[in-house]
């Protein structure tokens, strides 16, 4: 009777194709519109739509080896097959590693946003009601389970692509090609330094691979892996390509948030202008889904790290620690520069070497598969 429930459980959490495509769209594609952009324009000037597309292709070893151990290990995701390799007491360092990355990450992402929203659109609202409103719409949705996100997700995609295209249109005619030039921004070792910094924006996918027994089959998981993550490449690229035409490159590194920045100039005509809300229902449409993720792979990874079963109890408390530890930043400033750039952005080398170092161990030690035992 329990394997019965079991089977069933699993079964609803299961998500496929399309849920995990939105799903990497949007934490991902959604970092173009954040102070991530800020900071890549700091470190490449009018060059940083390329920052993305080399820090992807030095990253992308990493996934397809991880990709290869997820397939030789079926059933099992990442920190399990650690634990398999590695033993349970690397595994469980390891895990705790992924924990604080995740919260820490979740925290100051979460605070960021809601700095950006009430710097940009609702600057007489206070910080803390406007966090704990973001926060407690996030938590409602993680609770509605793994499957529902995916669904939501898939739901909330067509509209937001369909919200950036038509920005790209109405913002055609502010375009100036000259402005990409010069086109390798600071210069050639800048931009490998910042390329090689900034492989942590596609850190997220690293930490959708504990939620790999929860999609359909390896075959659906990979294809969305690949395709999800090559398509927002693409999409962040012309995003920043978009700053990067609009405002000129010595202004580039002052403006701090580009995407509201951008969406400022759109207007229809001389009659309807100011529209700028239309696109931002949408951007908090993607934030919502963003971080309710967040906080559901959070709990996940806390779930795992201390033998929790059943997690989803602990989505409460973590939310209420991603709330204290997002307000402890006096201001975004102190949060984006100096807490993520320098120390969340240090965990891309356990991006970097973990899939390589988990390869090696199931080579040496000839561990079988779940099939084969």
């Amino acid at each position: 009777m329990k394997l019965g429930v079991t089977m069933v459980t699993q079964e609803k959490d299961v998500i496929g194709f399309k849920e995990l495509f939105s799903i990497i769209v949007i934490i991902v594609g959604t970092k173009a519109s954040d102070m991530t952009s800020t900071l890549l324009f700091e470190h490449s000037l009018n060059a940083a739509w390329m920052v993305v597309i080399f820090s992807f292709l030095i990253i992308l070893p990493s996934l397809l080896v991880l990709n290869q151990l997820l397939e030789k290990y079926k059933s099992k995701n990442l920190f399990e097959i650690t634990q398999l390799l590695l033993g349970r007491k690397i595994a469980f360092v390891i895990g705790l590693a992924f924990l604080l990355y995740a919260v820490t990450k979740t925290a100051i992402d979460t605070r960021s946003y809601s700095d950006q929203l009430i710097t940009i659109n609702l600057p007489k609202t206070p910080m803390f009601i406007l966090y704990i409103l973001l926060l407690v719409v996030c938590l409602w949705g993680a609770k509605r389970g793994w499957e529902t996100i995916g669904s939501v997700a898939f739901m909330v995609v067509p509209y937001i692509l369909l919200a950036l295209s038509l920005l790209y249109l109405l913002l055609f005619k502010e375009i100036q090609i000259n402005r990409m030039f010069p086109l390798f921004g600071l210069g050639y070792p800048e931009l490998a330094k910042a390329s090689f910094k900034f492989t942590s924006v596609f850190s997220d996918i690293f930490l959708l691979a504990i939620m790999y027994p929860f999609v359909k089959k390896h075959k659906t998981y990979a294809k969305g892996i690949v395709s999800s993550a090559i398509f927002t490449v693409i999409l962040m690229s012309l995003l920043l390509l978009l700053y990067a035409l609009i405002f000129d490159y010595r202004s580039l590194d002052k403006i701090t948030y580009p995407f509201n920045e951008a969406i400022r100039f759109v207007s229809i005509g001389k009659a309807i202008t100011n529209i700028e809300t239309f696109f931002i229902t949408f951007w908090l449409l993607a934030v919502f889904v963003k971080f309710t993720v967040y906080i559901y792979i959070t709990s996940k990874i806390f779930g795992f790290v201390f033998h929790i079963e059943e997690f989803e109890h602990t989505l409460l408390p973590i939310t209420i620690l991603i709330l204290i530890l997002g307000m402890i930043p006096e201001n975004d400033i102190l949060n984006i520069f100096f807490i993520k750039s320098d120390i969340v952005y240090q965990f891309k080398y356990i991006f970097l070497t973990l899939p390589f170092i988990l390869w090696i161990f199931s080579k040496f030690k000839g561990v079988k598969t779940n099939e084969s035992s």
